[in-house]
């Protein structure tokens, strides 16, 4: 009925989560304040979360454990650890239709995961440096990727393959994203410059 239907509302639209240096990821009330779930289970600091929006059902944590976690976030039951890193998990991202995630990590790589199963589908490798930030493009095809390498790289999804290196910063890439219909992507870095980029050639533009 529409009770029901204004629940699935609320849980979708009015919740925000943290993570923790206690180890824990916590879901708020966002009117409220409230605190609603505790995600408890990691053995060291949680420090990338995300919701797999536009959904809202499953959250996502990353910890200096070197794990990834994908939780229910109505009743905070853990559905899958995923192992497979062998350094902190710093960045992570579901895909918009919440079929896969990526996550990525101090040592340099980025694995792609499917969250039905938990398998490790296919590790993107390349960058020689720690991997700060990662997202998928707009329909999933593509993962965009940054490091203290001084890249940022684009990678075919379905197979692993990088397609594009994006190269200019001369330092560290602390941030990196996708436009809302992915035609650009931005670049930040300690270079203390940010970048405009065509992520289909991989030419700088600004």
């Amino acid at each position: 009925g529409s009770s029901q239907s204004l629940n699935n509302i609320f849980y979708k639209y009015f919740r925000f989560i943290t993570g923790s240096y206690d180890r824990t990821c916590k879901i708020w009330d966002t009117l409220s304040g409230e605190q609603l779930l505790s995600l408890e289970g990691h053995k060291n600091v949680v420090f990338t979360i995300a919701f797999n929006n536009p959904y809202g059902n499953k959250i996502a944590t990353g910890s200096f454990d070197k794990s990834c976690k994908i939780w229910d976030s109505k009743t905070g039951e853990c559905y899958k650890t995923l192992r497979g890193h062998t350094e902190e998990v710093v960045c992570l991202g579901f895909s918009g239709d919440s079929n896969y995630l990526v996550t990525g990590s101090m040592d340099a790589r980025i694995l792609l995961w499917d969250v039905e199963t938990g398998k490790n589908l296919v590790p993107l490798v390349g960058h020689t440096g720690e991997v700060i930030t990662v997202s998928f493009n707009s329909s999933g095809s593509y993962l965009l990727s940054g490091s203290f390498d001084g890249t940022a790289r684009i990678w075919d999804s379905r197979t692993g393959q990088c397609s594009r290196v994006l190269m200019g910063h001369k330092a560290e890439l602390t941030s990196c994203k996708y436009n809302w219909d992915s035609s650009h992507v931005v670049t930040g870095s300690i270079d203390r410059t940010c970048r405009l980029w065509d992520p289909g050639t991989g030419t700088y533009i600004l």
